[in-house]
């Protein structure tokens, strides 16, 4: 007998459709700074995570392509679930489509044009707005689409903020130098949020390899203006093809599978929620 498609629990996600197209404007680039290898500034008290409780988000998850942004946005979306918040879940690179295997109602670009992209995500953030609404975004691998808005509005930071919505910047990295160009991308180009985290991704390798690039003058700066450094942990790779392979939602997956993936898939989202804590009231409401 052939198997049913997957159930998608569908009820947070708001959907989203976009206004007129609007002139496009280019992405704009940047290097990523030169680090000097022998200074490797002194660790310094950094400022608790910002109290976004009662406040309406808009998540960017900013990161290189398969650094682990669409496993974060699937928690994210699911533990908002949980709680009884919703938002509009959006995947903004036109050419990579993942989110909608696991979630119906995905807000998506209508073409794989980046200036189309880089238009609707204008119109998505504008619905935001005027609406009130929460919204996750997956930008994508690189930070070109968001780049490209930012050419046109410099102050998105502002303009979100006094329209009513938290723009909250998450940038997931890995523990090679080359992970944190868009990072330094973003910063650079002025888009500073209060609410910034850094998360790096155990999937790509243990703490210690993380070392160097925690030490860059591009996190330190991050950091010091008040930015949280937080740790992903590692979802044993048997358990997540599992789940990506059959569209699974982590919390109903464990009732899907043999006694040790389940305990593993237990054991991370545990850790999950106690390494993500700092940033609770970040989850859209």
């Amino acid at each position: 007998m052939a198997q049913k498609p997957p159930t998608k629990r569908t009820s947070s996600v708001i959907p989203f459709r976009p206004a007129d197209k609007r002139n496009p404007l280019p992405a704009a680039t940047l290097p990523l700074p030169a680090v000097d290898g022998n200074a490797v500034p002194a660790p310094a008290p950094l400022p608790p995570a910002l109290d976004l409780s009662g406040k309406r988000k808009v998540w960017f998850l900013i990161g290189r392509g398969r650094i682990g942004k669409t496993t974060l946005a699937r928690w994210v979306a699911e533990t908002m679930d949980l709680r009884g918040g919703a938002a509009i879940i959006a995947a903004a690179d036109p050419s990579n489509r993942s989110l909608r295997v696991f979630f119906d109602g995905i807000a998506e670009p209508p073409t794989s044009s980046a200036d189309d992209a880089k238009d609707w995500l204008r119109d998505l953030l504008q619905a935001t707005m005027e609406d009130k609404l929460n919204a996750i975004i997956d930008l994508g691998g690189g930070n070109t689409l968001l780049s490209a808005l930012l050419a046109e509005v410099p102050d998105l930071t502002g303009v979100l903020s006094k329209g009513g919505v938290e723009p909250v910047a998450v940038h997931v990295i890995g523990p090679e130098p080359h992970d944190l160009v868009p990072l330094a991308v973003t910063e650079a180009e002025g888009f500073k949020p209060a609410a910034t985290a850094i998360i790096c991704n155990e999937v790509h390798g243990r703490r210690a390899r993380f070392e160097q690039v925690l030490a860059h003058p591009t996190v330190q700066a991050t950091l010091q203006r008040g930015a949280v450094q937080l740790w992903m942990p590692l979802l044993t790779p048997d358990a997540a093809r599992l789940c990506d392979g059959h569209a699974w939602r982590y919390h109903d997956a464990e009732t899907k599978v043999g006694p040790f993936t389940a305990s593993s898939i237990r054991s991370w989202l545990r850790r999950m929620d106690e390494e993500m804590a700092p940033i609770t009231t970040w989850i859209p409401e």
